[in-house]
């Protein structure tokens, strides 16, 4: 695939922003949890295992597996997108939009966490 087709340069783009948007979930969760084994195990669960465990038949279920940062990739680098049976709420982003916005309020809260807890614990 040429990255002059369209959606390839936003397939890449959101693929190059998915690795630290995990590491700075991994290192929030690092700083609340304070322990390694634990910590890359929710992280596992957190990004890999509660994606596959939510459902979009149902609104609720819908909304928490769209607030979820591997589905938020998901979206910006699905070239065919749009055939989801809940679409944009104010409570459950499912636009390209709203892939952008939980990338970076999963960001965002990971490093506000890290530095209260860091700042918190450690002098």
């Amino acid at each position: 695939m040429s990255i002059g087709r369209p959606g390839a340069l936003r397939l890449v783009v959101a693929s190059g922003v998915f690795a630290p948007v995990c590491a700075l979930i991994g290192m929030g969760l690092g700083a609340l949890i304070r322990h390694s084994a634990t910590t890359m195990v929710v992280n596992v669960v957190v990004l890999l295992f509660l994606p596959s465990f939510t459902t979009d038949r149902y609104h609720w279920p819908a909304c928490v597996r769209n607030a979820l940062s591997f589905n938020a990739w998901h979206r910006l680098v699905d070239v065919t997108y749009g055939h989801e049976p809940f679409t944009l709420t104010p409570r459950c982003p499912t636009t390209l939009t709203g892939g952008r916005i939980v990338f970076g309020v999963w960001a965002l809260a990971a490093a506000v966490v890290a530095v209260v807890a860091v700042g918190r614990r450690c002098v």
